[in-house]
Order: structure tokens, then sequence, then C-alpha cells
């Protein structure tokens, strides 16, 4: 993690990342989520802040997460939440995640699957939140589909 006048870097990755959002819901600091992408390994995502006035980056949150992850976004109105779209061996899904709350710790605990955007026969390509405000709403887009969800975090349900 180094800054220089050619920008920053951030080196605690440990496989190749295909995917970085901004976690706009963190108004207080400018904070990123990248995601991994490993065909043999166990996949992470990273929490990543960046330190006002000091250019340098820090990673606030590691976390496992079992498949190779395509797609990340944040959830625009709350920062503990995201979803991602992802392979396994047998397909492709999407999911939301909810990071838990990490009072200090150096260990990051697991991320809870809140739900799965399972209603696709097609291979899943990407996972939109409503843009602005607190809304119930997300799409999904499949290679045939575009899937509207209503969804409720506190229940852990998603319908279409």
């Amino acid at each position: 993690m180094q800054g220089g006048s050619s920008g920053i870097v951030y080196g605690g990755l440990k496989y190749q990342a295909r995917c970085i959002t901004d976690v706009r819901a963190d108004a207080g600091s400018t904070t990123f989520l990248a995601g991994t992408l490993s065909l043999k390994e166990e996949n992470e995502v990273h929490l990543i802040r960046l330190l006002p006035g000091e250019n340098e980056l820090v990673c606030d949150g590691l976390f496992y997460h079992p498949n190779e992850i395509w797609d990340l976004k944040s959830c625009p109105f709350d920062h503990r939440l995201f979803s991602t779209v992802y392979t396994s061996g047998e397909g492709y899904g999407a999911s939301v995640w909810k990071i838990p709350e990490l009072y200090g710790q150096s260990n990051s605990p697991q991320l809870e699957q809140l739900f799965m955007l399972d209603d696709h026969t097609d291979k899943i390509r990407c996972v939109l939140w409503w843009p602005l405000g607190k809304h119930d709403k997300l799409i999904s887009i499949d290679d045939r589909n575009i899937f509207l969800w209503n969804i409720d975090p506190s229940n852990k349900s998603a319908k279409v």
C-alpha cells in the first residue's frame, strides 16, 4: 500500500481481482469493495478504505467468499450490504450479502448470505441496485431476461 505521484496502489489481494465497487452508503469515508477470481482457492472480498490526507489504502475487512466473483455492487443505502454474481462448478448465481459488525477485530468474521437471486435459467450477468435512496428493489440481468426483485434484507427474502 503505497502512495506516490503516479497514484495509490493497494497490494493486499492474494488473487486476481475482476471487480471493484465504491461503497456509496459510507458517506463518512472513501471506501471500496474488491472481489477476487480464483478457480482453485477460496475467494475473498476486501473492504478497502482510503485514509484521509495520507494517500494510503488500508484493509478494514477481509471476508471469504465461496465462489469466483464476476460482478460486485454495493447497496446505495446500507454500507454493510452488497451483491455478487459468481460462478461455481454448476453455473452462475447471484446473492446479496451482509458484512458483519467488525468492532475492531483483526480476524474478520464470515459474510452473511441474506438471499440468493435464483430464478434465472440463463447465465446471470449483473445485479443493479436502485440508484438513489432506500428502495426495496433490485434488478438482475441474464442472457435473455431482466428480473425486478422486491427485497427485504431484514427478513432475508427476495421475490420476483
